[in-house]
């Protein structure tokens, strides 16, 4: 079955702050077929989230579908608080790319 990364049929990916202690993912489609596209592929989960970050899936504190905003949101705790010692992206807005390469099937 052939594939193609997650940033080639979402508009947009991103990711930012949610808190000092967790990171949100936002995945939207100006159209309605690719966001059915990707929500029924069963490609992004907390399952597939967590396994791109490496992270448990416990880690994964929300995940929802907006169908009526064709997006996919996504919260993580953070792997370490925003601002302390190692942690290198203070508004987490560099943390969506292993989000952006998850593989979604299609037909």
């Amino acid at each position: 079955m052939a594939a193609r990364p997650l940033r080639e049929i979402a508009d947009i990916v991103r990711s930012k702050n949610a808190g000092p202690y967790r990171i949100t993912f936002d995945i939207l489609c100006k159209e309605k077929a690719n966001y059915e596209l990707i929500r029924s592929s069963g490609a992004i989960t907390p399952q597939t989230v967590a396994k791109a970050y490496g992270l448990p899936v416990s880690e994964i504190s929300s995940f929802f579908e907006i169908d009526m905003a064709n997006a996919i949101k996504i919260t993580i705790k953070r792997p370490r608080a925003q601002g302390s010692s190692g942690e290198g992206d203070m508004y987490g807005c560099q943390q969506h790319v292993p989000l952006m390469n998850i593989q979604i099937p299609i037909a």
